[in-house]
């Protein structure tokens, strides 16, 4: 059991962890450094421009990598096994948790997935950001305990401290500033019912290192509407003409037209802008962008609908490669998850093994199928019909195709006795 000091110090750890995560999300929101710009003089134009690269990068990167349901095959055909892992899944809503999952790995870095067992018995696991959770590991990198910290309001409107601590023993409920500890209850896992999700071994966002250049983009953009507005509320130099009185200004205003006997004596006030210079940062700055965080412009002329298979993929090489990366971390994780619900259901009375199960990851990218109908007809001599199948887009329920084509044929099969038996 985990000691009070021990919750203590990482409280405090966690603490001092939370405003780099904080940023991250802040940035995800749009919620960016420049809202927090103040000039000088407050009477000045002090235009706040906040561009979206971060949620543009987060959504590119899960929406290729997670849109698509991930699916599970059974390398020995344990048909239940895949049945039984199916009604868990649907139980935690799967597919939205995987993406969710994606998304929070690539903002902060690193994700935290908890499994318990609900009211009903059913296995339950629910993810959670490194603000909800904190994980601490031993000297071998081992989960030693997890805890999370809320707060909690009470009738009287007071509000009250809650922490919930997990290891490999149980679940421990704390509340208040004392610790007090309310409940504990055993988990059934053997182990700290905790996976880690990790975006690379930095565990670094997709776009944290990008930030201080998406500010320098924000400060250009905001300083170029400053100037617009500075032009707009220019200064009127009325050369020559220093009799001119308040009412005479406010009746240039409404007529609009000022007559003077001289020549250039009358003019604007403004500051000299370069809009060539501007736009050459901006967009020296926007490529440099994507491609430092390998998100490709969706919108630029490269991506025109006459590309070809071989020259879609060149273009989307940096995108797939950081998604490798994440497919390698997240399997890794998925093992885990696999693991952990095999625990429960051999001690509920089955024979498991969470090394049966394979993990087919499926890009959101346009493909050309006819294409791959032609390979999977050619390796048809070579591979077993199930993997044929899982390599073609359209199809992500492997077994439900399998089980149907079973059925056509036996179908097919019974007609034929029928009309045998129909011509005796």
């Amino acid at each position: 059991m985990i000691t009070i000091e021990e919750i203590k110090n990482a409280i405090a750890k966690h603490k001092l962890e939370l405003p780099r995560y904080q940023k991250l999300y802040d940035y995800y929101t749009g919620k960016h450094s420049i809202l927090n710009r103040k000039l000088p003089d407050p009477t000045k134009p002090n235009n706040k421009m906040v561009t979206s690269y971060p949620t543009v990068i987060i959504d590119t990167i899960t929406g290729y990598f997670a849109s698509k349901p991930l699916s599970y095959l059974s390398t020995s055909n344990n048909e239940e096994f895949i049945k039984d892992l199916k009604h868990i899944f649907y139980l935690n809503d799967e597919e939205d948790t995987n993406a969710e999952i994606v998304k929070n790995f690539s903002i902060y870095g690193k994700t935290y997935e908890l499994f318990f067992i609900d009211e009903m018995g059913n296995i339950r696991f629910k993810h959670y950001s490194p603000i909800e959770m904190y994980v601490e590991k031993d000297g071998s990198g081992n989960i030693k305990f997890a805890i999370r910290q809320w707060e909690e309001t009470l009738e009287d409107k007071s509000k009250v401290k809650k922490i919930e601590v997990y290891d490999s023993e149980g679940i421990y409920n704390y509340s208040g500033d004392n610790y007090s500890l309310e409940s504990q209850r055993e988990h059934y896992f053997g182990e700290t019912p905790v996976c880690i999700y990790v975006n690379n071994e930095e565990e670094i966002g997709d776009y944290e290192q990008l930030i201080p250049m998406i500010d320098s983009v924000e400060v250009m953009l905001s300083d170029s509407g400053n100037e617009l507005e500075s032009w707009v509320n220019a200064y009127l130099v009325l050369g020559g003409m220093k009799g001119t009185k308040s009412e005479d200004l406010e009746k240039m205003k409404q007529d609009g037209a000022i007559l003077t006997d001289e020549i250039n004596q009358v003019k604007f006030l403004t500051k000299e802008v370069n809009p060539a210079f501007q736009k050459n940062f901006f967009e020296t700055v926007d490529k440099l962008i994507h491609k430092f965080s390998t998100i490709p412009d969706l919108t630029s002329q490269d991506f025109s609908s006459n590309l070809s298979g071989v020259a879609l993929e060149y273009k989307l090489f940096g995108l797939e490669s950081k998604s490798a990366t994440k497919e390698r971390k997240m399997e890794k994780a998925l093992r885990k998850r696999i693991r952990f619900i095999c625990t429960i259901l051999n001690k509920q009375g089955k024979d498991y093994s969470p090394y049966d199960i394979r993990f087919n990851f499926v890009r959101n990218i346009p493909q050309n199928k006819a294409e791959i109908s032609d390979e999977i007809v050619k390796l048809s001599p070579y591979v077993d019909q199930k993997t044929l199948l899982s390599l073609h887009p359209d199809i992500t329920d492997v077994d439900l195709v399998l089980k149907r084509l079973k059925e056509q044929s036996d179908s097919m099969d019974l007609d034929k006795i029928e009309h045998v038996s129909v011509n005796q």
